[in-house]
């Protein structure tokens, strides 16, 4: 049984050997201790959960362990997207919230997300007081009474929240047949029924319950998604749209089918917002997202974080500063105006109303985008790692020092996930160990697609080499 500690977003294992109903107790435990010491538990917890093998019977058990101590729980009362928790846990003004799931993960996954308490991922400081408190074995401080359990209805207030974001006669003016697969994931219905109300002819696929998904994981990529993209291909919907286990990824397929993922995505809702909203604020991106997110800030002269791989990192930045968009290269942006946190649901229904503000389809926005600010490639690939740790190669890898990297001459080294290098041309490689699963992640980008595949080969020569000398 591996140790429970979070990654770049919560803690996840396998289900009956990582993620088992004793374990999920010590962790809920130390999160319950650090609220004490952080007075928060007065303030109560939001409990959600998503469409997982048993996850229903596990976020009851996170209810039951938090009100022995004393804690007064909210627990949804059907399961919910990851952001519904976060918007609930603002909306509740609550110590914390806790999501049973596993987002993405394969379907033998389940995992716990922590929402802190301004509705966002918990930051690197605070889960590290966690995994401390759980190495400890700190039990929680037992409560005078036991805290009551409140079943609630988290969907419905979310819901119109986000109806009330965004201008829904720009939505209806893109109104159209549109696929969408919501994976047999947590978003269910919720973005299916307001787009009917607005005059969308929606195909929903993959709606049902479904704890295997069908044999994939949950996640909205070009893989993943054939049987949206050939309804698109085919005419029966104009376009698609995809979200994933949890409801905080969303990706698309365009009217030619051509899939959109998070760095396709996150760009043209940045110029959405600026262009046509007229929003202006500091930008937080991931090391690992395009580089078309630094010319957009650079036109509109708005200043840019980069952080490292998860949205826990966002969170700390958004914390001290006024931020318009946070985004990263896994999920959907976050906007702290609507909540400091990914939400899938929400990107969906700002890309619809670009499409209908604009009055352009979502294959011409992506070509003007690429007119506009310059062409850029960008690749990403995953290598299992069956022989040694992430850890031990993470350490090997921020050592290495190369002159150049596929030809192209190195400019500068930043370290701020693993290692990156900034190469001539305006190119890029990133090498870093998965947060979350077994894998090294390799991402490229230049201006030429030729050049960024070249790049990926070259890291992922470097990456096999290291492992070789390592196993």
């Amino acid at each position: 049984m591996s140790e429970a500690t979070f990654g770049t977003d919560g803690w996840r294992g396998v289900i009956a050997r990582d993620f088992t109903l004793a374990r999920l107790t010590q962790v809920t435990s130390a999160i319950l201790r650090y609220l004490q010491d952080e007075h928060l538990a007065h303030r109560g917890l939001v409990i959600g959960y998503d469409r997982r093998f048993q996850s229903r019977a596990f976020a009851e058990e996170v209810a039951d362990t938090a009100a022995r101590y004393g804690l007064n729980v909210w627990l949804m009362q059907d399961f919910a997207p990851s952001p519904a928790v976060s918007w609930m846990v603002r909306h509740k003004n609550a110590g914390a919230g806790i999501v049973i799931t596993a987002s993405h993960n394969p379907p033998q996954y389940s995992g716990l997300k922590l929402k802190e308490y301004f509705g966002g991922s918990a930051r690197p400081s605070t889960t590290e007081k966690i995994e401390y408190l759980l190495c400890q074995a700190a039990l929680p401080h037992h409560g005078t009474s036991p805290g009551r359990i409140e079943s609630i209805d988290g969907r419905s207030a979310y819901q119109a929240a986000l109806r009330a974001f965004v201008n829904e006669d720009h939505i209806r003016a893109a109104a159209c047949p549109i696929g969408l697969d919501v994976m047999h994931g947590a978003t269910g219905d919720m973005l299916a029924a307001p787009l009917a109300e607005l005059g969308f002819e929606v195909k929903l696929l993959h709606g049902g319950d479904n704890p295997g998904f069908g044999g994939i994981n949950p996640n909205p990529i070009a893989a993943h998604l054939g049987e949206l993209s050939h309804l698109v291909r085919t005419g029966a919907a104009t376009l698609g749209l995809a979200t994933d286990g949890d409801g905080d990824r969303l990706a698309a397929i365009d009217e030619n089918g051509d899939f959109l993922g998070p760095q396709e995505l996150f760009p043209l809702l940045l110029q959405h917002l600026l262009a046509q909203r007229g929003e202006r604020g500091r930008i937080i991106k991931s090391t690992s997202t395009t580089r078309m997110i630094d010319r957009i800030c650079a036109r509109y002269n708005l200043p840019l974080t980069e952080v490292a791989v998860g949205f826990k990192h966002a969170c700390q930045a958004i914390l001290d500063d006024q931020v318009l968009m946070a985004g990263e290269e896994s999920g959907a942006p976050g906007i702290p105006r609507h909540l400091p946190d990914r939400d899938g649901q929400l990107a969906a229904l700002l890309l619809l109303e670009s499409l209908g503000c604009s009055r352009r389809p979502l294959h011409e926005l992506k070509r003007e985008l690429q007119r506009q600010f310059g062409p850029l490639h960008y690749r990403q690939r995953n290598l299992p790692l069956p022989a040694v740790s992430p850890q031990a190669l993470q350490r090997h890898l921020a050592d290495l020092q190369p002159s150049s990297v596929a030809g192209l001459k190195v400019q500068a080294t930043t370290r701020i996930d693993c290692v990156k290098w900034h190469l001539e041309n305006e190119a890029w490689l990133l090498l870093r160990p998965s947060g979350t699963e077994s894998l090294v992640r390799l991402y490229a980008e230049a201006p030429a697609g030729n050049t960024a595949d070249a790049l990926l080969d070259h890291g992922q020569e470097m990456v096999e080499g290291l492992e070789r000398r390592l196993s």
